[in-house]
């Protein structure tokens, strides 16, 4: 009986003692909690990129927003996906995505689909870098040339998922209000 009372308690103590140890842990150091490799605070944009604020655009949306007649996340998604695949396959600027992995590609579309949605005036939050850290120093600097082959990309992908021209045309003022930060030589 004795050992099985030593055992009980020393059981209890250790417990005692773990659990006060995470707690100071994770009280005192929170990043032990959390990822270390987020973006510092410094590197991320300030300012919301917003392209639609037309949830009371009347007359031919009916009213609706951007996001909504783009099909909410899904028809982003998928607009987004073909994009990445107009992208990577794209004789002008593939090359910058060679050697991606598998997983790069597609945390590059979820960024894209976040920041588009955002952008949309969809639920979603961007995450990534601002664009002009996000592409600075790329091959010397992309030129006017390859960011035209991405908007012309992201112009297919949108006729390819039959989106009306009045959105067609607010997604890509949208991807050119990018050109600035972008565009390095």
């Amino acid at each position: 009986m004795k050992i099985q009372s030593l055992f009980t308690k020393a059981f209890a103590l250790t417990l005692v003692c773990i659990s006060v140890m995470v707690l100071t842990i994770f009280r005192l150091t929170p990043s032990l909690a959390v990822s270390t490799t987020t973006t510092p605070t410094a590197q991320l944009s300030a300012t919301p990129v917003i392209i639609a604020q037309y949830d009371l655009d009347s007359g031919r949306s009916g009213g609706r927003s951007l996001y909504k007649r783009l099909g909410e996340y899904d028809g982003i998604s998928a607009v987004i996906d073909d994009t990445a695949q107009y992208v990577f396959n794209d004789p002008l600027i593939g090359k910058y995505f060679i050697g991606l992995s598998t997983n790069s590609k597609q945390r590059l579309g979820e960024l894209l689909k976040a920041q588009f949605c955002q952008a949309a005036g969809g639920p979603c939050v961007y995450t990534g870098r601002p664009m002009k850290l996000s592409h600075s120093g790329i091959g010397g600097g992309l030129t006017n040339e390859e960011f035209n082959a991405f908007v012309n990309d992201i112009a297919q992908a949108l006729d390819k998922n039959g989106v009306k021209t009045k959105a067609k045309n607010e997604v890509l003022a949208f991807a050119e209000s990018l050109r600035g930060e972008i565009v390095e030589r």
